[in-house]
């Protein structure tokens, strides 16, 4: 996988099927391949984590296939024009699998069984994918199966919408979105241990897992408390490569955070900001 950092949360991810570009506002993108897939997630609706703009950017680029994933606490007025839906807006489902892509028999036998939308081409190749503009609208603690042999898990956040685990052939990826310890030391006890305990809990969901690339957020908004989620993460988690962000033109940040920690010297991978 080539990752590239573009701007506060922003990462592209290419991999050899497809491209997975996650919270992207503003900087610009490399150059990509029309003909290869992009999935465009968006974890929540903050201006500095989505923007609509995006999608003629993404226009403009040529690219063929376009696959949405947007949290559902952005309203419709916010979505792309024109973008077909790739299954019904069901909150309560647990499982939703995406015609648009052939599950391949491995990843079927381990889901449970619930029916295709009939509103996307169930004749599209396995080794295929429908050029096109999709849109998943996407709720927190759920599964999908999506094209390009992916799989996503999303989690709770403790500000709004989603974190998103991403699992594709090439390995495990992660994005906490904004889905961090938020407490300050300003803050009443009573909200802080509410918060870390909201925090510890949807995060519970990683532990026992193998993650090839967490992103996640490092902020110096929260002065003496700016790395008490990365901190525990790092601690509870098993990540081969953690990537900080959201960090707000403050990468100092990360060398303060290295020089009190420097036993994460090798895991913590900074990103380029030229």
């Amino acid at each position: 996988m080539k990752i590239t950092y573009i701007q506060h949360s922003g990462f592209l991810v290419e991999t050899a099927a497809c491209y997975y570009l996650f919270d992207y506002y503003k900087g610009t993108l490399p150059g990509l391949d029309p003909s290869r897939p992009i999935f465009v997630f968006a974890s929540h609706g903050h201006a500095d984590h989505y923007t609509p703009d995006l999608f003629p950017l993404l226009d403009r680029a040529g690219m063929e296939t376009v696959i949405a994933v947007l949290s559902n606490d952005i309203p419709p007025r916010r979505y792309p024009a024109g973008y077909q839906n790739l299954v019904p807006d069901d909150s309560e489902a647990r499982i939703q699998t995406f015609s648009l892509h052939r599950v391949t028999p491995s990843l079927a036998s381990s889901a449970p069984s619930v029916p295709v939308s009939d509103t996307v081409p169930a004749c599209i190749s396995e080794r295929e994918t429908a050029p096109g503009r999709f849109l998943a609208k996407v709720y927190h603690s759920r599964e999908y199966i999506l094209p390009c042999g992916t799989q996503v898990q999303t989690l709770l956040s403790t500000d709004k919408g989603v974190a998103y685990l991403v699992t594709c052939p090439e390995g495990v990826l992660y994005h906490a979105g904004d889905l961090n310890d938020w407490s300050i030391p300003e803050t009443p006890e009573k909200e802080r241990k509410q918060m870390r305990g909201s925090f510890r809990a949807s995060l519970s969901r990683l532990k026992g897992l193998s993650i090839d690339a967490a992103f996640l957020p490092l902020d110096p908004r929260l002065g003496d408390s700016y790395a008490d989620g990365f901190l525990y993460f790092l601690q509870t988690v098993s990540a081969k490569k953690v990537y900080p962000m959201h960090f707000w033109d403050q990468p100092e940040i990360i060398c303060r955070f290295l020089e009190e920690h420097p036993e994460y010297a090798g895991v913590i991978d900074p990103p380029d900001i030229r």
